[in-house]
């Protein structure tokens, strides 16, 4: 059996892919000793498990275990608990009814004229220098101004709030320092969570045209969420939104970057820039894998999975498949066959996939057509080593 080894989540894409290669390959339901987890790498597999009501969403044990024994893990455990993503029917179906509602294409269209606005301002104040480093100057920033944007965060309290989210995606992007950022975390959390007690209470009183209002308003069949459901969904949009959509920016212009054809198709083809932003995730995706629990013994091919088991479905070998895409190892904007797995399938389909996408087209657009001289700066490219988040720690460009 192929010895897993964890240290390819440093290496380079060429590498870690390759290695999935290697999985789908000689061992496509591979046992991970030292993960203590099946891992799977064919399409096929990972989207019959993403459907699978024997599988639970429950468990995030991986970072709470990271965590283990830090300051203030206890309080993110019990936070974490509520979250919708960590739930099962009927919990979870009933909270995401709720968030549909509140996620309305009228919500979601004034949110894209946000995205738009703060993608703009920050590359108003860049566009000048002639180069960037692209995750700390635009990658990083953005999501945190866009989810203070749609929460209808004052700006005044803007400081505050953007220290929350680094501190939640710290959290979430560094898996193997989770023990040394709980603390930090943990704080945050308990003040984002009074200060949303505030806030809640306002939008109660005089709604405005923001999600949080849509939240705090949504009814389903007269349910409406608890106010600790509503400021675990808030954290959630923090927690889950704000590394996926740097990774996401910065995974697709390093992608654009080292495929100059590419890059040029896309300049010459501006309404290609919606299938570039789903070629990019499907790629070199911000999301590795999700995890799921076996809640009953179950046979998988010629494999025996056991209640208790957990299963990491790794999405980024399933969107790398070649059963599933033709030349699955090339970057092509006007691909249209196949369907990638990168915000999952199901129930538990990303819930904020309609404001990442926003996010993607809005910075890769805005870039592609205000830097035309785009070009890497001369870097070792480097990794973040995290399993489940892809993202690189510096991506430094000329223009």
């Amino acid at each position: 059996m192929i010895q897993h080894n964890d240290s390819i989540t440093g290496q380079t894409a060429q590498d870690l892919y390759a290695r999935y290669d290697q999985l789908r390959a000689e061992d496509p339901v591979h046992w991970n000793e030292r993960a203590q987890v099946w891992v799977l790498t064919r399409y096929q597999d990972v989207m019959d498990a993403l459907r699978d009501p024997r599988l639970s969403s429950t468990s995030f044990s991986a970072l709470i275990q990271e965590a283990g024994g830090g300051e203030g893990v206890e309080t993110l455990e019990q936070t974490f608990k509520a979250m919708m993503i960590f739930t099962d029917p009927p919990d979870h179906t009933r909270l995401r009814s709720l968030a549909n509602k509140a996620f309305t294409p009228r919500v979601l269209e004034r949110i894209r004229s946000q995205v738009q606005s703060s993608a703009d301002q920050l590359l108003n104040d860049i566009k000048e220098k002639g180069s960037m480093e692209v995750i700390s100057e635009l990658a990083y920033p953005l999501p945190a101004l866009v989810i203070s944007e749609v929460l209808g965060v004052a700006d005044r309290d803007r400081e505050r709030f953007k220290k929350w989210s680094d501190d939640l995606a710290a959290l979430a992007g560094h898996i193997r320092d989770a023990r040394e950022n709980a603390g930090p975390a943990s704080q945050s959390v308990a003040e984002l969570i009074e200060f949303l007690r505030e806030t809640v209470a306002e939008r109660r009183a005089e709604p405005k045209d923001d999600l949080l209002s849509a939240l705090v308003t949504a009814e389903d069949q007269n349910d409406s969420f608890t106010e600790d459901e509503l400021y675990s969904m808030c954290v959630l949009l923090i927690f889950a939104g704000h590394v996926t959509t740097t990774n996401l920016i910065g995974n697709g212009i390093l992608a654009l970057l080292q495929n100059p054809s590419q890059l040029e198709l896309l300049r010459k083809t501006p309404s290609l820039l919606e299938s570039a932003v789903e070629e990019i995730i499907r790629y070199n995706g911000p999301v590795q894998a999700i995890s799921r629990t076996a809640l009953e013994s179950y046979q998988l091919g010629d494999t025996q999975i056991k209640k208790g088991d957990r299963l990491s479905l790794n999405l980024a070998a399933a969107n790398r498949d070649p059963a599933q895409f033709t030349n699955a190892d090339k970057f092509e904007i006007e691909r249209s066959e196949g369907r990638h797995v990168g915000f999952g399938f199901g129930i538990h389909f990303c819930l904020g996939a309609a404001l990442a996408r926003m996010e993607g087209q809005a910075v890769i657009g805005s870039v592609v057509k205000v830097m035309p001289n785009l070009s890497l700066g001369d870097q070792e490219l480097e990794w973040r080593p995290n399993p489940v988040l892809r993202g690189l720690k510096e991506l430094n460009v000329t223009f």
